[in-house]
């Protein structure tokens, strides 16, 4: 599976995000060693906000719930509700890069830069990660 086609999966995911306090749907498409593809949109609690979760964390939890838990790509897409364009600049906020450290640390985290897919680790985006089982 390329990168596009992840890629191209997380935007079709996009269209089910749930995002009623911000209007910003992000899509996420998860690889899993298997061959699996599980998605994941952000689903936010107008409400209570810190009962929202991202499109990463819910792939994340997806594949878990069905049984896969290796994985070795995500691929992240956002765009505002009211546009037909993706966002070149979107990357995982802090907590999603910190629970993709704990539950898949080395997978290729796949987003756009410069309206290009681009395939970057999760130390690229935290320069020093928390990480418990490092030594």
């Amino acid at each position: 599976m390329t990168q596009e086609d992840l890629i191209n999966i997380a935007k079709n995911a996009c269209k089910n995000a749930y995002a009623p306090a911000t209007g910003y749907m992000v899509g996420a498409a998860l690889l899993a060693k298997s061959g699996t593809v599980y998605i994941g949109v952000n689903v936010e609690d107008e409400k209570i906000p810190n009962l929202s979760v991202c499109a990463e964390r819910n792939a994340i939890q997806n594949a878990i719930s069905h049984g896969d838990t290796e994985f070795t790509a995500i691929a992240i897409v956002g765009k505002r509700k009211e546009n037909d364009w993706f966002d070149d600049t979107l990357t995982p906020c802090g907590i999603c890069l910190q629970y993709i450290i704990d539950m898949c640390k080395n997978i290729d985290i796949i987003t756009y830069i410069g309206g290009i897919a681009t395939a970057r680790k999760v130390e690229q985006f935290l320069n020093v990660p928390f990480d418990l089982d490092e030594k």
